[in-house]
């Protein structure tokens, strides 16, 4: 009984590490208002499981405002950050989504005739592009467990 316990927790724990890469996807637009700044989501932030589909759609978006970052497609997948700002405006918007491992978003700031990049990042863990980590990590938790049960069964 103690082995198949034992067994049970170490297969979920292996199913939770095969799991997909879950980033912010998104659109927030804010403008600064003298020194309050309002914002306006495009389209509401949400948690999404990284596949064929998003980083396509994130890619498209990228390549409206970055048309450089476009690469050739991979299989893996990476959560992005990226903030721009108008030049004319007290405006700035950021990007959150889910990309292909071998886009290079944050290859160097970008300036156009009317947006400067002020902050890129890329990052591959769950949840990684958000303002603040969601939740805890089940992983760790699924093994402290692990090591518990396993203690309490000797």
């Amino acid at each position: 009984m103690k082995y198949l316990a034992v067994g049970v927790i170490l297969a979920a724990l292996s199913f939770q590490a095969i799991d997909a890469l879950k980033c912010m996807q998104g659109i927030e637009a804010k403008k600064n208002n003298g020194g309050n700044e309002a914002q306006k989501n495009d389209k509401p932030l949400e948690i999404t499981e990284c596949g064929a589909a998003t980083a396509v759609a994130s890619t498209a978006l990228l390549a409206l405002v970055k048309p450089s970052s476009f690469n050739i497609p991979s299989g893996g997948y990476k959560c992005y950050h990226l903030k721009y700002q108008e030049k004319n405006s007290e405006s700035s918007t950021i990007i959150k989504g889910c990309i292909y491992s071998s886009l290079n978003v944050c290859d160097g700031k970008f300036s156009s005739s009317n947006i400067n990049e002020v902050f890129c990042s890329q990052c591959d863990e769950d949840g990684c592009n958000s303002g603040g980590r969601f939740g805890f990590d089940v992983k760790l938790l699924g093994l402290t467990l692990a090591a518990l049960i396993a203690y309490l069964l000797q």
